[in-house]
């Protein structure tokens, strides 16, 4: 019986103890680990694992987790192993205490085991005790020994059982990851049939637009024929008009007599003449009649046709692809027919020109910039749009902080000319394109190098380090949401970049000490899919066709798509002695500009030309690294932030 007792003393102390207060257990709760500890040990430990109690993490393991909504840490399961546990160690104690000796015959120490009842005996039980009568017994320790043998057999067994749980685990662990590389692979066949569709779209609607240009140019000379016709047909009446008119006031009879039959005849012909001439429809030349661009026998594919193709979908009149609305809505949006906006028109919105104006009023009031240099306005609209690989690119002027925005780290530019800045000392400041401040993003982080601005002239701000989150401010600058980047909490992790493409999706680069990636979620911060990348993205902007330019700290340059598919090296320039790429930015012909923190420091451009982009020329070297660089919304100037000088440099 003392073996016993040492049994549950060693079961109590190693199995029945919290971790956390290391006394007995009391309401256990079991984390989906299987690890249990006291229901209001967890709840304190919580807190300090997240200031908005939606993560704990498991004391032993580290595995993080998030917390019911509804009952908080209650809504973990009770840990029935523990709770059976206690309360069979408690009553085998009480137990113990109370069945040393035979309860029927004092003073008797049970000795034997009635195999019949199943019971403890002493020597007179089988002798005195009519309940015993033609039973078996067999010594105590014999008995404890065959039953220990069995609990052993059936604990083997138990064991091969958990092996198989653990290999089905295994299996449905591999079924998930299957299925994660599915869904990426599927949602990288309906991008490409998006890019597609917009390319035959693009296609289809320049075809249109050459036959209403060529329409235009053969009615505009047929109506300009007419209408030099009618000026000399005007000429002529003015001409005989003036003659006749001369005749009467100043001629002499003799005069009259001798003109008139001709004037009169001229003057006759002109009265009875029209001024339109024959064969004039002014409702042909005026309107324009279009037929279909050759071939005519071109047949497009929908965007859906295209789709099934991709993923192998039998796709008929009555079968079509079945999403959800949300996923439609994601999906769909991008190449709507109905809102679809042609290449040439379209205002694409990018890092630099998304916010709209606020119609604030300037005020001199707040931190302000000097201006060393004059230079032309940055929302010039007289400059054209079009690529200038051939064009150098110039310092025109420079901008000059004051010390309340002191050190700039990094920059963006409102398609109004508003200069937005973020600085090592002070939060998100909004500054006129005249350099007169307008407002202070309140509540902003400092100490970031990167923002965005979305279509809905929303700012997109990151955390600071350490912060798993970004913030979503709207045009005034009031807070509208705090996001967090992914569902699992690394403690070390810090936003580093945020971009926006042209439908208002958000892509956050992220980079900490175990755990490297991009996330990309919906205008209001909703988590859309994230995926893991092998270096940390130290910058990342959006080509106008939505791919990601990305700067990683393992100093490479890399040209994907969202998901991360396609991956191309975008090569350094020639001659530099060390390459450290910090800041991209490109612009809407998708022209890059990319800043060098190796040796020379200085900022590179590049031109996409046969599906590649190759480098073009040195726009400036700097003593500093460029620490934050932005386009004008018409691409007519470039502004580069130098840290160290407290300046921003312009180029045209």
């Amino acid at each position: 019986m003392a073996e016993a007792s040492t049994l549950g003393s060693t079961i109590s102390k190693h199995f029945l103890k919290c971790i956390i207060c290391s006394d007995a257990f009391s309401d256990p709760r079991a984390l989906p680990c299987l690890h249990p500890f006291c229901c209001e040990c967890l709840e304190h430990w919580a807190k300090s694992c997240s200031n908005d109690n939606s993560i704990v993490s498991c004391p032993l393991c580290k595995k993080t987790y998030r917390i019911p909504e509804e009952e908080g840490i209650k809504g973990f399961p009770v840990h029935f192993l523990v709770t059976n546990l206690k309360d069979t160690v408690g009553k085998a104690k009480q137990k113990t205490a109370s069945t040393n000796h035979c309860e029927n015959h004092k003073g008797k120490e049970l000795e034997y085991f009635c195999e019949n009842c199943g019971c403890a005996a002493c020597s007179d039980c089988g002798i005195l005790d009519p309940a015993h009568k033609d039973h078996s017994f067999i010594q105590l320790k014999e008995a404890s020994k065959q039953q220990s043998s069995s609990l052993d057999n059936l604990t083997r067994r138990v064991g091969i059982v958990k092996e198989k749980y653990t290999t089905a685990i295994q299996e449905t662990q591999q079924v998930k990851q299957n299925l994660d590389r599915n869904i990426n692979a599927k949602i990288q066949a309906i991008d490409e049939a998006r890019n597609e569709h917009m390319q035959q779209v693009d296609n289809l609607v320049r075809a249109y637009k050459q036959n209403v240009y060529n329409k235009r140019e053969e009615n505009t000379r047929a109506i300009e024929q007419i209408e030099e016709k009618l000026q000399v047909d005007l000429a002529t009446l003015r001409s005989s008009t003036e003659l006749a008119s001369n005749v009467i006031e100043s001629g002499s009879d003799s005069d009259i007599i001798s003109l008139y039959p001709s004037l009169s005849s001229s003057l006759q012909q002109i009265c009875e003449s029209q001024p339109t001439p024959v064969g004039w429809d002014s409702s042909n030349l005026g309107q324009i009649k279009l037929e279909p661009p050759q071939p005519t026998s071109v047949d497009l594919p929908s965007l859906e046709q295209l789709i099934c193709s991709k993923l192998h979908i039998t796709n008929t009149s009555s079968q079509c692809i079945q999403v959800s609305h949300q996923t439609r809505k994601l999906l769909m949006k991008p190449v709507d027919a109905a809102n679809f906006i042609p290449p040439e028109t379209a205002n694409h919105f990018s890092r630099q020109d998304h916010l709209k104006s606020t119609d604030m009023p300037e005020t001199s009031q707040g931190p302000n910039f000097r201006l060393f240099s004059k230079f032309r306005s940055t929302t010039s609209t007289k400059h054209s749009t079009q690529p200038s690989a051939g064009k150098k690119w110039k310092e025109c002027g420079q901008i000059k902080t004051t010390p309340e925005c002191k050190f700039p780290t990094g920059i963006v530019i409102h398609h109004n000319g508003d200069i937005v800045l973020t600085s090592r000392i002070a939060p998100v400041t909004v500054f006129s394109k005249n350099g007169n401040f307008k407002h202070v993003i309140k509540g902003s982080p400092s100490n970031i190098a990167d923002i965005a601005i979305s279509p809905s002239n929303q700012y997109i701000i990151p955390g600071e380090y350490g912060k798993n989150e970004f913030y979503i401010y709207d045009s005034e600058g009031v807070l509208v949401s705090t996001t967090s980047t992914y569902d699992v909490i690394y403690q070390t992790s810090s936003p580093k970049t945020v971009a926006v493409d042209s439908t208002g999706r958000i892509i956050v680069g992220l980079g900490c000490d175990d755990h490297k990636s991009m996330s990309i979620h919906q205008p209001d911060g909703t988590l859309i899919l994230e995926h893991e990348t092998k270096s940390s993205p130290r910058f990342l902007t959006c080509t106008p066709d939505d791919n990601l330019i990305i700067a990683f700290d393992d100093d490479t340059l890399q040209v994907m798509d969202q998901l991360g598919y396609n991956a191309r090296i975008i090569k350094p320039p020639p001659g530099i002695k060390s390459w450290q790429p910090q800041n991209v930015c490109c612009s809407k012909q998708g022209e890059l500009f990319v800043g060098n923190g190796g040796f020379p420091k200085a900022v590179y451009r590049y031109v996409y030309k046969g599906g590649k982009y190759k480098y073009l020329d040195c726009i400036t070297t700097m003593d500093y690294t460029p620490d934050g660089i932005a386009l004008s919304a018409d691409d007519q100037e470039l502004f580069v932030v130098d840290y160290c000088l407290h300046l921003v440099k312009i180029f045209k």
